[in-house]
């Protein structure tokens, strides 16, 4: 159920992108978009998807929401410095009738690794970790009391997914990390005793996608700066980006009737997930996969990436970015699927009840993110296809300028 990425990237990521590049929003208050006047068409021109910044993202989503049969779907395209439009459509819950909304928060799944990578470069240049810092190094207490072939686990390899960590922790579904009401680090460090005192499921060095071993990641990040890494994350990353509106976990759970539900597919018919549910991940996860934002939010920090990955500095050093977004192994950086002898990256993100995926095209200084509150194959397709019209949309406004 959890967030992982295939280790095929999706068609439309693979393929040569011929054409690159949905947005009267459903709130009145226009103010975190900012739109450009469409030019005039060249003369037989024609472009059935429309053009970036001409008010139609919205009708194009709602095709796509209808195709596919989503609750609801959302999107934006950035070019340059510069959100060149966001929309959404669609409806919060399946059982009600009130729209979602551009300043909606939805849930990113694993999308937020690339965000606990990066937080783990911002301290290794403030020189409070390293990259190469292992296990026991921030925990020698553990030293002799777990395996001592992961003693020597480090930070890289478990950001890179190369530590040879199983995918999940069993006791994740168990209900038993649901029921623990102790603070967050106090979780993590149990969770790091148990993990640590398994088996590798590959050799050290192999690619294998682990949830839990991001979990130890962000634990190590806690240890060295004696803060949970909810507040860390929001201190280094959210608030030096301006991300103002940022949750971790479900956001309807606390707030179900000003937020979108996650959903599942039961009987024929979607169903909003809610607290009693008990289908959501346990907090203990949060570095793997529980952040919940708004699509501005989330413009900012792809923003933030594509210029980074230009050789800008900003939230953290060129040189950091470089390193997050060079390979490991042919599938991933630090934080991030990577297309090998490429620079484009992305990384979805997928809690069973929503799905998320962006495209960050750096040659072409352009990044697209797509997202639906729902689960089944259709979640993906239609955010794909959302990626795609986007794509177009963007080609079009770039025939227009001639550019």
């Amino acid at each position: 159920m959890f967030s992982h990425q295939s280790r095929r990237v999706p068609a439309w990521f693979c393929a040569i992108l011929c054409v690159l590049l949905f947005s009267a929003c459903n709130n009145n208050d226009k103010s975190i978009i900012t739109l450009k006047t469409p030019t005039e068409p060249s003369v037989g021109f024609t472009s059935p998807y429309g053009v970036a910044g001409d008010d139609q993202l919205f009708h194009q989503l709602e095709l796509i929401r209808a195709e596919f049969s989503m609750p609801a779907l959302g999107g934006f395209i950035i070019s340059g410095d510069e959100l060149i439009e966001l929309d959404v459509t669609g409806v919060r819950s399946s059982t009600g009738q009130v729209p979602v909304s551009a300043f909606d928060r939805w849930s990113i799944g694993s999308f937020s690794k690339s965000m606990t990578a990066t937080l783990a470069a911002r301290l290794v240049e403030q020189g409070v970790i390293e990259f190469d810092s292992q296990v026991a190094d921030i925990f020698p207490e553990l030293i002799g009391k777990i395996n001592p072939e992961l003693e020597s686990v480090t930070l890289n390899s478990l950001l890179s997914m190369t530590s040879g960590l199983q995918r999940d922790l069993a006791s994740m579904y168990s209900g038993k990390w649901h029921r623990d009401n102790r603070d967050m680090t106090s979780q993590r460090y149990d969770w790091t005793i148990e993990l640590l005192n398994a088996q590798r499921s590959v050799p050290q060095g192999t690619y294998l996608y682990s949830n839990a071993g991001y979990v130890v990641a962000g634990h190590m990040l806690e240890r060295v700066t004696g803060q949970a890494w909810e507040s860390l994350i929001a201190q280094e990353l959210f608030e030096p980006l301006g991300m103002a509106d940022v949750g971790f976990g479900s956001a309807s759970d606390d707030d179900p009737d000003g937020q979108p539900s996650g959903h599942q597919m039961r009987e024929g018919k979607w169903h909003p997930i809610t607290p009693t549910d008990r289908v959501d991940l346990p907090k203990v996860i949060g570095p793997a996969g529980l952040i919940n934002t708004t699509l501005h939010d989330l413009s900012i920090y792809l923003g933030a990436y594509l210029a980074g990955a230009r050789g800008n500095d900003n939230l953290i050093s060129a040189s950091s970015y470089a390193r997050l977004l060079t390979s490991v192994t042919p599938e991933y950086g630090l934080g991030w699927i990577l297309t090998p002898n490429d620079s484009r990256f992305h990384h979805n993100g997928f809690t069973g009840t929503f799905y998320l995926d962006n495209l960050v095209l750096p040659e072409r200084n352009v990044a697209i993110l797509a997202v639906t509150n729902g689960d089944t194959v259709n979640a993906k397709l239609a955010v794909e296809k959302v990626i795609d019209i986007l794509l177009k949309r963007l080609d079009a406004k770039q025939h227009y300028s001639g550019k």
